[in-house]
């Protein structure tokens, strides 16, 4: 009987030689080239998801946990499938690739999807402008094997660089982004001024947001009587609760006994 040999792939061959060329270019600068836009896919997974996510799974060859890991910013479960199955289907072409033979619109659809990504994980957690630039080299390098390569294999690379600029757009400019999403929010100074930063207000929701400005209105318009002077001089902060009842019990408790403490000192002295 004669036995042949199957080679076992990481989910799919182009994942697992995407990120076998990412580690080995992280490790020593060298890759295949001929996997250059598997290794991007890769690059760009492991700048929006982290390298743990995305190399981890693979190290411990656990193909489920790789999956969940790509739908950790509210990725549908759909799209996540879909993407898996393009790269698939841009290795499968590339294997039997001929020169008169354009990838059409595959390569836009991996893209595509990988934006949708970067738009999820940015509405968490901000992108710096150094991986906004890695982002750039992917989706419209300026020169090098990507840039050759998407030229050799795809037919019309326009609509995924001004779809990508348009949702740079968005990334380089949050707060302009967050004030347009929630137009109940007040000045950023206002926000300062009592300890919240106006970036983590406007991740919450409306309601969340009314509670702080109606709050914060309060603290501001509070009236104070001028004719005596403060025994103790008001920190400029409020504090809401520590989000324990509990805790802030104890916290009240603990404040009531230093005032009483303090008022007995006092009295002392002046008797």
């Amino acid at each position: 009987m004669e036995y042949r040999y199957v080679e076992k792939y990481f989910i799919n061959p182009a994942i697992e030689h995407g990120i076998k060329s990412y580690m080995n270019f992280k490790e020593n600068g060298e890759y295949e080239r001929c996997y250059t836009f598997e290794m991007s896919v890769i690059k760009a997974l492991t700048i929006i998801y982290g390298e743990k996510s995305i190399l981890l799974p693979y190290r411990i060859d656990n193909e489920k946990a790789f999956e969940c890991n790509l739908l950790m910013y509210d990725l549908k479960e759909s799209e996540m499938l879909e993407f898996i199955k393009y790269l698939n289907q841009y290795y499968l072409f590339m294997r039997s690739f001929k020169s008169h033979e354009k990838v059409a619109g595959l390569i836009a659809e991996i893209e595509r999807i990988i934006i949708d990504m970067i738009d999820m994980r940015s509405k968490r957690r901000a992108f710096t402008e150094e991986e906004i630039r890695e982002f750039d080299t992917i989706f419209n390098p300026a020169d090098g094997d990507l840039k050759q390569l998407k030229k050799l294999v795809q037919s019309n690379d326009g609509l995924i660089i001004k779809k990508w600029e348009d949702s740079k757009y968005g990334l380089t400019n949050t707060q302009l982004k967050m004030m347009a999403i929630n137009p109940n929010l007040l000045d950023p100074s206002r926000y300062d001024r009592c300890g919240y930063d106006i970036k983590t207000v406007a991740l919450l929701s409306s309601d969340e947001i009314d509670e702080i400005n109606a709050r914060i209105m309060e603290e501001e318009n509070r009236v104070i009587d001028y004719s005596k002077k403060p025994l103790f001089k008001k920190k400029n902060r409020i504090i809401l609760t520590t989000g324990n009842g509990f805790v802030d019990k104890l916290m009240l408790l603990s404040i009531i006994a230093t005032e009483v403490m303090i008022g007995l000192v006092i009295a002392s002295i002046i008797g």
